[in-house]
């Protein structure tokens, strides 16, 4: 008897010692999971951090299979929107407050990878064959390869589950230096909800929200940056000004060479749209359309371009982010 108490021991501690280093089953199926999904919609928060500071917005995801998808990006201090849009037309951004939206030829949101779609979580998790994940008492933690734009090097991100779900609660994203760049903590999901049909109709989104957030007042004015490369300085700024527009066009030279644009959108009762190549990327409280040595982004009011090819392009948006004057609502 003694013999047998004690080879039942054995095998129900070397069972244990199996199962403390398997993944957790809700975990390693997180990808089946994701594929049978019909709908969903999510809700968290994205902080971006910034050599000036951490911005929050509130981010809510709408997704219908098979790839219609519908982001909003609320801006938590003045109440402005901005939404990515895709559906059978194709990939927009829309900013209502303004009246206008960018047409993309764009891949997204399959080109790269973004903290707040499952799918492209899962998509990273299958693709990626030397993830880490980290096992602990209540949550685990996968660590993997993320690319953050079209044409960007790969850098890291880790995704946090709770043991007991098939979601994950926050997603890291870190720089090529392992500095934290981007935090979404998921705040709300859920799962298969039925949408109204007009949910990714990009007509009728801009309409009713060009009601709503028209009422917004901005205070334009020309920015300069507070954040750039060392050894740079303003050489050149060149002012255009009429009845319906004011540009600034400014040239930066030194040991890096940029171009900052900066457009005043006065709304009108008639939308209007620009037509770009590029890849979105969500930091702040904006919607940054990516090229490969530019990128395009409207804040407050303001339409903004940055372009070189010294700086990189998360630089080039920690310089952005420097140019933007916020106001409370």
């Amino acid at each position: 008897m003694k013999k047998i108490i004690k080879i039942l021991l054995v095998f129900i501690l070397v069972f244990c010692l199996a199962s403390c280093n398997k993944t957790p089953k809700k975990v390693e199926s997180f990808p089946e999971y994701v594929s049978k999904l019909e709908s969903y919609k999510l809700t968290g928060k994205l902080y971006s951090m910034f050599p000036t500071g951490t911005k929050e917005s509130l981010i809510t995801v709408y997704y219908q299979k098979p790839n219609f998808y519908r982001v909003e990006i609320d801006n938590q201090t003045n109440g402005d929107k901005q939404i990515i849009l895709k559906n059978n037309e194709g990939v927009f951004v829309l900013v209502p407050s303004v009246n206008k939206s960018f047409k993309l030829k764009s891949g997204w949101p399959i080109n790269s990878s973004y903290p707040y779609l499952l799918e492209s979580l899962s998509k990273d998790f299958v693709n990626d064959e030397d993830k880490v994940i980290t096992k602990g008492d209540n949550e685990t933690t996968i660590e993997m390869d993320v690319k953050m734009f079209e044409n960007a090097q790969m850098t890291k991100q880790k995704v946090i589950f709770d043991n007991n779900k098939s979601t994950p609660k926050e997603v890291q994203i870190f720089d090529d230096k392992q500095n934290l760049v981007t935090r979404f903590v998921i705040v709300n999901f859920e799962e298969d909800p039925k949408f109204e049909i007009d949910m990714f109709n990009k007509s009728q989104t801009m309409t009713s929200y060009f009601e709503t957030y028209s009422q917004i007042e901005y205070n334009r004015s020309t920015t300069y940056p507070t954040y750039y490369p060392n050894n740079t300085k303003l050489v050149d700024e060149l002012k255009l000004t009429d009845d319906n527009l004011t540009k600034v066009i400014m040239t930066y030279s030194g040991e890096y060479n940029y171009t900052i644009v900066e457009q005043f959108i006065i709304p009108s009762e008639l939308e209007t749209t620009d037509y770009l190549d590029g890849d979105i990327y969500v930091i702040g409280d904006y919607v940054g359309i990516v090229n490969d040595n530019n990128i395009t982004f409207v804040s407050l009011g303001i339409e903004y371009y940055i372009a070189s090819n010294d700086v990189t392009t998360l630089e080039m948006f920690k310089m952005g982010n420097s140019l933007i004057v916020e106001t409370s609502k």
